[in-house]
């Protein structure tokens, strides 16, 4: 179920439950100033470290052009070689800063 719909429908259960009750004359369920339910949003430090990080790779300027020309000319030419071993530990070293958070 899309996140949208799940909102949706608890904000149609939350406005129904704060209209005037038929019942009672008209008068709301709710006291004076008093709200029945309040929406509270928690950022845990994952988030946090995350947003961080997207605000630090937006900042980074990379310039990869020469290193993109230089694997475009061997891919073209047969001579690039992948080294699996170098791969292998490029993704461990991802899956374990990934564990961390």
């Amino acid at each position: 179920m899309d996140i949208k719909t799940i909102n949706n429908i608890a904000l149609n259960r939350a406005n129904e439950s704060a209209k005037p009750s038929q019942k009672t004359g008209g008068e709301s369920p709710l006291k004076d100033n008093h709200v029945a339910n309040t929406d509270k949003v928690t950022l845990t430090q994952t988030t946090t470290q995350m947003n961080n990080l997207e605000q630090t790779a937006r900042t980074l300027s990379t310039n990869n052009s020469e290193r993109i020309a230089e694997i475009k000319r061997a891919v073209q030419e047969g001579t690039y070689q992948v080294n699996a071993e170098r791969v292998a530990d490029k993704l461990m070293q991802t899956e374990t800063l990934f564990a961390r958070l």
